[in-house]
């Protein structure tokens, strides 16, 4: 990469003739001709490292402080909003040789994507499991990486000649701009309900970073049904939902265990689906899915097909059944989500349901009473447990949660996860359903600093040695 490129995207001078031929925000993975930015994260602020690292290497250094003096240090108010842009140039603007959909809202976006996925066979995913490429899934440290991260990803994707990439955008994806310097070509809501308070104190801040991801020029796709879709529909949208004033709504459906039967209006049009999946909120990431693929031209009898092609997505209502017991497992960590699960798996059970789940720790401790309210409320078994407690005791969590419940009956409490996963297993009865939730596809616990692999999926299946 030439100095004159970096000058014109930093607004800036460059006393320094130094070649560019990597980029990085991790020191540890700094050498001779890299371009270092200076990330200010969570927990470590990547300035602190740049004195020394100025002593060893012949590079450029991106920073947010004033302290330095050296002329390979370029001053930037917003370095993460800096590092896209450069790295998008850098990786010769990959986000522009694909089609690249951002996909956001609090939940089902990775059920969407994969969804989209099946219907476009010539495309990949980059979210919550990690992204798809050469046929696997890689995983990565957060829904939406780095920007750095992202375009590196993009550029590989371009190699394998890829045309379709369909990104999960977080909340902290837009106000920490990751996703900077990315070309979407449509941008896709889902819904807005309670998450990360820990992080944006009010609902208001949260729903106003999801919603600052759409501007005036962007094509949308957008859930009509979410209270907070009127903030953004406007001439460039698609609308999907359960009212009949969407372009796309259905006419009809019905959840078993088996799956979905609908029959859609698509802008006019009676189409009919079924689907592997459950569930009156997978019908709309179903309708979120067709609204995408019709944006890009796609034929209605292939996106049916689609549909009924996508028989799973990790952590995402993975069944499991023995002896007429099912077991299922899914990532839903809010109440919301859990609402939408437990109201799902109510409408198809034919015995009992019993719910395992937790709350994590080091986050919003206002939605655990209210996720303890929705499992009292929707189950007939409740064990409360530990989900990811990091830095805090798992008791004081349990408790939180155990405040929001009044019944005080059928509640059983048990810290160590695996034991009340087994505890749950040994207790159902031939058609009851044991949901296990909040961890989904996640195949680690974090418990203070440690990080242990632990899998909800594999308990359930070495216990039933299936």
């Amino acid at each position: 990469m030439r100095k004159d490129e970096i000058v014109k995207i930093c607004v800036c001078k460059i006393e320094t003739d130094i070649e560019i031929e990597k980029l990085t925000y991790d020191s540890r993975k700094v050498d001779e001709n890299t371009l270092f930015f200076a990330v200010k994260g969570h927990k470590t602020d990547g300035n602190q490292f740049v004195s020394d690292l100025l002593d060893k290497y012949k590079n450029i250094y991106i920073v947010s402080e004033d302290k330095y003096k050296d002329p390979r240090c370029i001053r930037v108010d917003n370095v993460r909003a800096c590092m896209g842009k450069i790295a998008s140039r850098f990786y010769k603007e990959p986000s522009k040789q694909l089609n690249v959909i951002g996909i956001t809202g609090t939940n089902g976006k990775t059920t969407t994507t994969y969804l989209l996925k099946s219907i476009f066979k010539d495309s990949e995913i980059i979210g919550t499991t990690g992204y798809t490429l050469d046929g696997r899934i890689h995983k990565l440290n957060n829904t939406t990486p780095e920007s750095v991260d992202l375009h590196s990803i993009f550029y590989k994707m371009v190699q394998n000649k890829t045309e379709y990439c369909f990104v999960e955008v977080s909340s902290h994806a837009i106000t920490l701009n990751r996703i900077s310097g990315i070309d979407f070509k449509l941008k896709v809501f889902t819904n807005i309900s309670q998450d990360h308070l820990d992080y944006y104190k009010t609902m208001d801040s949260y729903a106003n970073s999801k919603l600052s991801f759409f501007k005036n020029e962007d094509k949308r796709i957008v859930n009509i049904d979410n209270k907070y879709a009127k903030e953004i529909i406007d001439k460039n949208t698609i609308t999907y939902g359960f009212k009949e004033n969407a372009d796309i709504f259905p006419l009809e459906h019905e959840s078993t265990m088996d799956g979905i039967k609908l029959k859609l209006s698509v802008f006019g049009k009676t189409v009919d689906m079924e689907s592997n999946l459950i569930g009156r909120y997978n019908i709309y990431n179903i309708m979120c899915a067709v609204g995408v693929a019709l944006f890009f031209d796609k034929n209605l009898d292939d996106i049916a097909i689609g549909v009924k092609d996508c028989t799973n997505v990790p952590g995402r209502l993975e069944f499991y059944k023995k002896d007429g017991v099912y077991a299922i497992v899914d990532y839903a960590h809010t109440d919301d989500a859990m609402r939408n699960v437990l109201e799902a798996l109510n409408n198809i059970k034919r015995g009992r349901l019993i719910v395992v789940f937790g709350a994590g720790g080091d986050r919003d401790k206002t939605k655990r009473p209210k996720m303890g309210h929705v499992a009292e409320e929707l189950s007939d078994i409740v064990f409360v447990t530990s989900d990811n407690p990091r830095s805090e005791n798992p008791q004081n969590i349990i408790d939180d949660i155990l405040s929001g419940m009044k019944r005080k009956k059928n509640i059983f409490v048990e810290i160590d996860r695996q034991k009340a996963i087994i505890g749950a297993l040994d207790m159902a009865s031939k058609d009851d359903i044991v949901a296990v939730l909040g961890k989904g596809h996640e195949d680690y616990q974090i418990l203070g600093d440690n990080i242990i692999h632990f899998d909800d999926r594999e308990v359930i299946k070495k216990h039933w040695q299936i």
